[in-house]
């Protein structure tokens, strides 16, 4: 047998003599550091301490030692965690022993960036102990705006608002705290959210108010294929105008088509070639009859053919 044998603390290792060495009828003895055991050819251990074993063989006496040696088992608990949207949770665990990570970084601390199941393997010195720990995400602010946001000036409530946890603090800088606000001006509006998984974070949008009694209808896509199906591009609008210029150019700032008359459509054709199957712009530019208001429009259309 080896001269010492070590044993993870908690586990069990079997102990054995080579029987091919004996014959069938060799009666065993076992000395372990609490009890003999008579008659058994092999032995689990699982306290430190000296093993000894003879054999009688007929007219023969083996006799052989080891000693056993308990290395401690690793123990450790990482605790389940959450990760806000946008955020990195670095986790660098407080411990003693060596330890790897399940998606074989190799990097001392864990980086992660998104939710799921992760685990931890420790070693202490061939004694090995393996950790599962899950990461969900937060439930962090949601905004219901973008960057910006036209209303109607006729609409009594221009509302903003978020969705944000219970133990979520709200700031607006028109000074009110609570989830929705009235945006009863054109303006920058920000919100500040506070929370403990997420931190503190800001979003901000602008709002632009519009007449929508007077509002423009535009197309995003025609096809020119004189099948007297959206064969032009026309823009249908609810109010009449003073002042008014549509300019339509191609994807290098080459302008292919261009009226002053609100009831103008572009036929797809520049100088009675047909233009290419592609991503337009237009931009309008006009002024309300009445208001004397100006209006600005600009986007992109898709030609099929």
């Amino acid at each position: 047998m080896p001269d010492t044998i070590v044993v993870c603390a908690g586990d069990s290792f079997l102990v054995k003599f080579p029987e091919e060495r004996v014959s069938p009828g060799a009666t065993y003895e076992w000395t372990s550091p609490r009890i003999i055991i008579q008659n058994a050819k092999q032995l689990y251990v699982k306290a430190k301490g000296r093993y000894t074993v003879k054999i009688y063989d007929g007219n023969r006496v083996l006799y052989d030692t080891t000693y056993v040696k308990l290395n401690e088992k690793p123990r450790y608990n990482i605790r389940d965690t959450m990760i806000c949207s946008g955020s990195i949770l670095v986790i660098k665990p407080e411990t003693k022993y060596k330890y790897s990570w399940g998606n074989g970084d190799p990097s001392e601390n864990l980086k992660i960036d998104k939710p799921g199941k992760y685990w931890i393997k420790l070693n202490n010195k061939g004694c090995y102990f393996a950790d599962t720990f899950r990461v969900s995400a937060a439930n962090g602010v949601v905004p219901n705006f973008g960057k910006e946001v036209l209303v109607c000036e006729s609409d009594n409530n221009k509302i903003l608002s978020v969705r944000a946890p219970a133990d979520t603090k709200l700031y607006w800088n028109t000074g009110e705290n609570t989830a929705a606000i009235n945006a009863t001006k054109e303006g920058v509006y920000w919100v500040k959210s506070t929370s403990k998984n997420c931190g503190t974070k800001t979003d901000s949008v602008t709002v632009k108010y519009k007449n929508c009694d007077c509002d423009m209808y535009i197309p995003n896509s025609f096809t020119p294929n004189d099948d007297d199906r959206n064969d032009y591009f026309a823009p249908v609008f609810q109010c009449e105008y003073s002042y008014f210029l549509l300019t339509i150019f191609d994807r290098w700032g080459n302008t292919v088509y261009t009226s002053t008359n609100v009831n103008g459509r572009w036929d797809g054709k520049f100088k009675g070639n047909p233009c290419p199957d592609d991503v337009y712009v237009y931009k309008i530019e006009a002024v309300q009859r009445n208001s004397e208001k100006k209006v600005s429009r600009s986007g992109h259309i898709s030609l099929f053919r």
